[in-house]
């Protein structure tokens, strides 16, 4: 099999692959894998798939266990914390884990390398893609003069700017948000704001989300601010949001920054013949509740398990096709679940229109967290995946 991208997605569909039997070529644009910033906050549904890989303890060794997230009133300053160990009695993982993603990465290749049936090429860009009923052709440019390679089936792990999704003559329908998202990592110890492990700020102005990435040490800070802003001022518009939002000596903490739009997409299927698509390259999400990665290593696993199920040699599949069933219930999954969930958090956090606004929001995590049965529930509806 080709799996083409070699982000956290891409490794984990290569893994998930190699363990159930299959010969796995991942193919990378890049000279090095998993070299973008990516999530930090590894939400508690997401951690039994990543278990179920056998990579979970040595990513929890690298990265931080948080019980507790939080909603603040900026304007008054009201925290209302939600923790996850109510949820103890239905998970062994009742918590989130913070880690960069190219601690995941890391991890990932590791186990990758122990794998003798992967062969990873990077610095190889896949430009072309053909199919027929019997195998795929990938062409390639690379330092040497390009390459082709060949396989029974392609995974399109390519993100979302995915070539693979493009030369399969799939659209990408849907929308973009009027807003951008700007990341801000601050060199500061932000518990020191009362802050903890991550959460949301509710303003309509200044609304937010903070995570901390080592305690004591460094912290997240994303906020919006409308597309239409000169992109080339962003720099000097997030010393003063940060110095403004949080306290003003604060500014000099910023230590990098990136600036992304962010969209509501998927494309029409995940399956054309040979070739799949998974994360990104299937399907774009808003980040405010963290679970573009994780879905997309749900989608490689469920695509594992429905390849799996194909039978061996000649015969052929009775009933529906495991790789369309793969296709639609991802599709569905995503369509009425996640962006849904995903676009609802997007609004509370940045598009209240007022401060009575903000209460009305809150009356509900106020009641979540004074009643577990409401707050299992919360935590189930939020990340349904």
């Amino acid at each position: 099999m080709l799996v083409v991208g070699a982000g956290p997605v891409g490794l984990v569909q290569a893994l998930s692959l190699a363990r159930a039997g299959f010969r796995v070529t991942v193919v990378e644009a890049l000279p090095a894998a998993g070299t973008t910033p990516g999530d930090i906050v590894y939400q508690w549904v997401s951690l039994p798939d990543l278990a179920s890989l056998g990579v979970l303890d040595d990513l929890l060794a690298l990265g931080i266990a948080q019980h507790r997230t939080f909603f603040q009133v900026r304007a008054t300053g009201e925290m209302v914390e939600h923790d996850l160990s109510v949820l103890a009695d239905e998970t062994p993982y009742p918590f989130n884990l913070h880690l960069r993603q190219s601690d995941v990465t890391d991890v990932l290749l590791r186990h990758l390398a122990r794998e003798p049936s992967v062969r990873l090429v990077l610095g190889s860009a896949v430009v072309d893609v053909e199919q027929d009923a019997e195998s795929v052709r990938v062409r390639c440019d690379d330092d040497d003069g390009g390459c082709e390679l060949e396989a029974s089936w392609l995974v399109g792990a390519d993100g979302a700017h995915s070539v693979v999704r493009r030369r399969m003559g799939l659209a990408f329908p849907g929308m973009t948000w009027p807003e951008r998202l700007v990341s801000v990592e601050l060199a500061a110890p932000l518990e020191e704001l009362g802050f903890f492990a991550a959460g949301n700020v509710l303003d309509p102005r200044r609304g937010a989300i903070v995570a901390c990435i080592e305690p004591g040490m460094r912290w997240r800070y994303i906020f919006a601010e409308q597309r239409a802003l000169p992109e080339e001022l962003t720099g000097s518009r997030v010393t003063k949001r940060v110095a403004a939002a949080l306290r003003p000596d604060l500014a000099d903490a910023v230590d990098e920054w990136s600036a992304s739009r962010i969209h509501e997409r998927s494309a029409a299927t995940f399956r054309v013949g040979r070739v799949m698509l998974v994360g990104d390259a299937a399907h774009l999400t808003n980040p405010s509740i963290g679970m573009g990665t994780p879905a997309g290593i749900r989608d490689a696993l469920a695509l594992t398990a429905a390849m799996s199920r194909l039978p061996q040699g000649p015969q052929r599949v009775a009933g529906e096709h495991p790789l369309d069933v793969f296709a639609r219930e991802r599709r569905h999954a995503f369509v009425e679940h996640i962006s849904p969930v995903a676009s609802e958090r997007k609004k509370l956090i940045y598009n209240l229109e007022s401060d009575s606004a903000v209460q009305r929001e809150m009356e509900s995590f106020r009641w979540a967290a004074a009643n577990k049965a409401a707050l299992r529930a919360h935590f189930r509806a939020t990340v349904a995946m």
